[in-house]
C-alpha cells in the first residue's frame, strides 16, 4: 500500500479509538482539570484537534523553518460531542493533507524538519496521549490502537533511547512509556521526553 495512505490509515484508527473511548464521557464535566496538564479536559481536546489541524497545515504549506501563524480555537459554550467530532474532523483533515502530499515534501517542527509520514506519526501520538490523558481524568482505562501506536514508534521514537522495555502487553502499552505516561516493566516514567520527526 501507498505509504502515504497507510500513514493516514494509522491516523484514522487512533481518532477512531478516541471517539469510542471517550463518548460515554460526554455527560460528564469536562472543565475539570486533566490529570498531570494544566489544562482543563476541555482544553486537552481543543489541543489535540489544534494540533492535527497545525499539522495539516506543515504538509500543505511546506513551510520549513517555522509553523505558520495560525491559532485554532473554538467557538465559545462548545459541547463535549462537539469536542470529539471536531477531533475526527482535524485527524481527517490531516490524513487528507498526507494522502495527497509528496513524499519528498518537508516541513519544520520542533523536533526536526519532518516529511508528510512523519506529521501523520505525530497526529498518531497527539490523538493516542490525549485519549489516555482525558480517559485517565473520567477515571477509565486508555490503551492505543496497537497497528498505530507500532507505526508511532517505529517512525517517531525507536532511536531516541538506548534502551527500551521488551516485556508489554502490545505497542499501544509501549507507546506510552515512551510517552512518559506510564512506567513500564522496571523501566521508570520517563520525563521530558520528545520524538525525533526527522526523515530517516
Amino acid at each position: 500500500m501507498n505509504p502515504l495512505i497507510s500513514a493516514g490509515n494509522f491516523l484514522t484508527c487512533a481518532t477512531d479509538a478516541l471517539v469510542t473511548t471517550l463518548s460515554p464521557c460526554v455527560t460528564l464535566n469536562w472543565q475539570e482539570q486533566t490529570p498531570t496538564l494544566d489544562w482543563t479536559q476541555e482544553e486537552t481536546a481543543v489541543h489535540t484537534m489544534r494540533a492535527c489541524l497545525e499539522y495539516s497545515f506543515q504538509v500543505v504549506g511546506g513551510d520549513r523553518d517555522y509553523y505558520q501563524p495560525v491559532y485554532f480555537g473554538t467557538k465559545d459554550a462548545v459541547q463535549p460531542e462537539q469536542l470529539l467530532r471536531m477531533i475526527d474532523t482535524a485527524g481527517a483533515t490531516l490524513r487528507r493533507s498526507v494522502a495527497t502530499a509528496s513524499p519528498e515534501d518537508r516541513a519544520w517542527h520542533a523536533y526536526g524538519e519532518s516529511d508528510p509520514v512523519g506529521f501523520a506519526a505525530m497526529g498518531v501520538v497527539e490523538v493516542s496521549v490525549h485519549t489516555f490523558d482525558i480517559a485517565q481524568g473520567f477515571g477509565i482505562s486508555f490503551t492505543p490502537d496497537a497497528a498505530a501506536a507500532e507505526f508511532a514508534i517505529n517512525r517517531l521514537f525507536l532511536d531516541t533511547v538506548e534502551k527500551a522495555p521488551t516485556n508489554y502487553a502490545d505497542a499501544g502499552e509501549l507507546l506510552m512509556w515512551f510517552a512518559g505516561r506510564i512506567p513500564l516493566d522496571g523501566f521508570a516514567q520517563r520525563e521530558n521526553w520528545k520524538w525525533n520527526g526527522s526523515v530517516r
